[in-house]
């Protein structure tokens, strides 16, 4: 009897407790989507792999376009070892030179293969690289910004579960510090230089330029 009477008493210690955990939790909010695509440096990011994808499309065209000249030669060289006005003894030749030419064509493509699966493996391995660079930078920032705020769990607001539904169902928007966040994360941007304003009348010009104003014709 005596311990089915502390059954309640251990529960309703539980609950106290539990409450008191909940009232000193601290919940904010995020949207992880915007602040990775509001950070400056993404911008930076996607423009270094613009350039990356650009250099690997040429080096690719110039590749193609030797093959093509190299595919070339060797139908040119097919061509004339079928050609009856040569003698038996040109022709032979032609087609000896048209078969090293088609090793030259296939040891080529299989050059190009090779590169193209390098380049590309080099290209996904610096995508994935600067993503966790930003990653990291993000969670550094938002981490910073909670302990400033005194926050005790930050939420993601974002994201989709496999089920469909969003991580978080619902949350104030006095939550949300997605704001603070971008602000700690873009201190550090560059400032854009301001172009520089036109020079009013021809004595500023002049006085700007180093050179005399043009004098009047007197009559």
């Amino acid at each position: 009897m005596n311990r089915m009477r502390a059954i309640p008493v251990i529960l309703a210690v539980g609950l106290v407790s539990g409450y008191a955990w909940a009232a000193e939790m601290k919940v904010a909010v995020v949207d992880a989507s915007r602040l990775l695509k509001e950070y400056h440096k993404t911008e930076l990011a996607e423009s270094h792999m613009q350039e990356q994808v650009e250099d690997f499309t040429s080096e690719r065209d110039k590749l193609l376009a030797e093959h093509k000249r190299l595919k070339g030669e060797f139908e040119a060289l097919r061509t004339e070892g079928q050609n009856k006005a040569l003698s038996e003894e040109a022709r032979e030749k032609k087609k000896e030179q048209a078969e090293d030419k088609l090793s030259d064509v296939i040891a080529y493509e299989s050059s190009i293969r090779d590169k193209a699966l390098s380049r590309r493996k080099q290209l996904e391995g610096e995508s994935r690289r600067m993503q966790l660079e930003l990653v990291k930078a993000i969670r550094a920032a938002v981490r910073t910004t909670a302990e400033q705020g005194g926050y005790t769990l930050v939420l993601d607001t974002s994201g989709l579960l496999a089920n469909g539904f969003e991580g978080v169902l619902y949350a104030d928007g006095k939550m949300d510090i997605t704001d603070e966040v971008l602000k700690s994360l873009n201190a550090d941007k560059p400032a854009k230089a301001e172009p520089a304003k036109a020079a009013k009348g021809t004595g500023e010009s002049a006085k700007e330029t180093g050179k005399p104003a043009d004098k009047k014709e007197q009559p």
